[in-house]
């Protein structure tokens, strides 16, 4: 199993529990303060592993300082109107996260937190988080979009899924569907694209855990 701690800190700190649309707009103690939350999310990942040496000590400084930067350009780019460029701001973090990951994730064999365990919470911040940010950023394009719904329904598929209880898939998807019938009434194609994202994430996760 490939370790993906310092990855997933990353991936908490911008996305996960955190509202990504909100954070471009931040300044003053707000943006201070996610950027200290950032630091501890990354750290609370990290470090048992990478406190215990030079070449840790290095990553982790180095990593959480491009990390803020991230933070700060990603609100001078909202200022600017200039979204796509967040869209490749964020792409670019992931990139140096999986990076600077990569040279340590060895070391990670290590820790208390097993790579299996690791992978399985990134698959499902990536479930939750990265579907609502397509949605947000992309289609429908709706900046300020409540997906509360959406998240809890994808999240509980990927824990079915995963478990294999595809029995408990279907009864989450149908009562999810009968929900937003019942509170919302009119159609949405967010209706179907929400559980649909859940299940191709969950069986991607499914298959690089039972199979590949």
């Amino acid at each position: 199993m490939y370790n993906l701690h310092l990855l997933l800190g990353h991936v908490v700190a911008d996305h996960s529990f955190t509202n990504n649309a909100k954070i471009r707009k931040y300044s003053g103690w707000n943006l201070a303060g996610h950027m200290i939350w950032s630091f501890l999310a990354i750290l609370a990942f990290t470090f048992d592993i990478l406190l215990k040496s030079k070449i840790g000590i290095f990553v982790l400084g180095t990593f959480t300082a491009i990390h803020i930067m991230g933070d700060y350009l990603r609100t001078v780019l909202y200022k600017q109107n200039k979204k796509r460029m967040i869209d490749l701001l964020e792409f670019g973090l992931l990139v140096i996260a999986f990076t600077f990951n990569s040279l340590v994730q060895k070391e990670f064999n290590r820790s208390y937190l097993s790579g299996e365990f690791i992978y399985y919470l990134l698959g499902m911040s990536i479930v939750t988080t990265f579907v609502t940010y397509f949605f947000r950023n992309f289609y429908p394009k709706i900046e300020d979009l409540p997906d509360v719904d959406g998240i809890t329904e994808r999240m509980i598929i990927f824990i079915f899924f995963l478990a294999k209880k595809p029995l408990f898939v279907f009864f989450t998807i149908l009562v999810a569907f009968a929900y937003r019938v019942i509170k919302y009434r009119k159609p949405d194609n967010l209706w179907w694209m929400s559980p649909l994202f859940g299940l191709g994430i969950s069986l991607f996760w499914y298959l690089t855990i039972y199979v590949w």
